[in-house]
């Protein structure tokens, strides 16, 4: 009798043990469900969306700043400042993640006739792809201003996103109307105290009596939302200091993760065209700067050649140049690219760097034979500035590798 108890009683202790281990696994297992690694609600993401139409020194400016960060971002610009800056523009789009939009910023697209609007956006499409190579995603007007028709055209031409006003605050979200095969992208919009809402974009800001500093705070205030859009107009993110200074603290301290185009606009609310919100408040058609632009310190952008003195143009016939011949400032994007280029398919060629004393004097030298130069600036804006034969070009990208090869293939 005493051994069955004996052993009944082992059993019990045994079945009570198994059932403790088993408890203790469900608890830790739980506690990993409750604090996961990854959750999808607690992820912040972020596009960075840039727009210009001034011209290419803050943007060139602004896109080493994201590289240098591996940030993508959208890059929305119009048709005609994509013909004026081809070359610019497609050094943009080869050397870094950006994603090209169109933008018509003659007018908002609020109650414009359908077939006006398929007409404009249909040639900023075609026109765009002629620089580029490339169809265009995205579409926006003035304001980023859109109604149905707009839906409708983008749908015609195959456009994947119109652009509108925030309707959700600083959050950004993305909304699919259940009638059409597009996708509506409301960006992120902060309040101002006099002049009505407005997007969470340096121009936006600047132009309702808004400082970099205070705009500093909308910024890192959007980040208690998952999803945002901030906008710079390079000219000013990209080219005045203080606004620049912003951007560059954002990038560095901001606790969010900077995605492509197709990873953020995936739907946030499906909804029919109705019901979804549309913002057309806009207070601030004239600028009401707190601090004019011209007021403000320009940053000091690598790229850029700085103002040298002239000299005339000589007349007769131009003479050629022996081998390769590279001015730079060994900073510069471009600049450590077209080295690299040059090292890479073992081309030899001859450096003058700025702070070699007779810079000027051997550039003024080389440039007195030519008018214009050729590749991302036509007036000899950018460094690095190469001349090789009979040929001037300023900036690098692919395109002046090639034909830089070409002519090096012809010697």
């Amino acid at each position: 009798m005493k051994k069955w108890v004996y052993l009944l009683s082992s059993i019990i202790v045994i079945l009570l043990i198994l059932f403790l281990v088993m408890l203790f696994i469900a608890k830790n297992k739980g506690s990993e469900d409750v604090i996961p690694t990854v959750d999808d609600k607690d992820r912040k993401e972020a596009l960075m969306i840039l727009i210009e139409f001034e011209g290419t020194q803050g943007l060139l400016n602004f896109v080493d700043n994201i590289k240098e960060r591996n940030i993508p971002a959208l890059l929305i610009v119009s048709p005609d400042f994509v013909i004026d800056n081809c070359n610019a523009i497609n050094t943009i789009l080869s050397s870094h993640d950006v994603e090209i939009a169109g933008l018509d910023a003659s007018k908002p697209y609020w109650d414009i006739p359908y077939e006006e609007q398929l007409t404009i956006i249909k040639e900023t499409k075609e026109r765009i792809k002629v620089c580029t190579g490339k169809d265009i995603k995205v579409f926006g007007s003035k304001y980023f201003a859109y109604d149905e028709n707009t839906v409708k055209a983008a749908q015609e031409l195959g456009i994947e996103y119109v652009l509108a006003r925030g309707t959700t605050g600083a959050k950004a979200t993305i909304y699919k109307p259940v009638e059409y095969d597009v996708k509506i992208f409301s960006v992120s919009n902060v309040d101002s105290q006099n002049w009505g809402t407005g997007s969470l974009c340096d121009y936006s800001y600047w132009a309702r009596e808004g400082r970099p500093e205070d705009f500093q705070g909308e910024l890192f205030g959007a980040l208690k939302y998952e999803k945002i859009s901030p906008v710079s107009h390079t000219y000013i993110g990209g080219l005045k200091k203080s606004w620049n200074d912003v951007y560059l603290k954002f990038f560095d301290e901001a606790d969010i993760e900077w995605v492509e185009l197709d990873e953020f606009g995936k739907v946030d609310i499906e909804s029919s065209f109705a019901d979804i919100p549309d913002n057309r408040e806009v207070q601030y058609e004239t600028p009401h700067p707190a601090v004019p632009l011209e007021e403000e310190e320009n940053v000091s952008n690598p790229c850029a050649v700085e103002e040298l003195t002239s000299v005339p143009t000589q007349g007769g016939e131009r003479e050629e140049v022996e081998g390769i011949i590279i001015f730079h400032n060994g900073v510069g994007t471009m600049c450590l690219e077209a080295l690299d280029f040059f090292k890479e398919n073992g081309y030899e060629y001859v450096e003058y760097k700025t702070e070699d004393e007779v810079f000027t004097e051997k550039f003024l030298e080389y440039r007195s034979n030519f008018t214009s130069s050729e590749g991302v600036s036509q007036n000899f804006g950018y460094y690095p500035i190469i001349f090789v034969k009979d040929r001037a070009f300023s900036g690098f990208n692919r395109d002046i590798g090639i034909e830089i090869d070409g002519i090096i293939a012809e010697q």
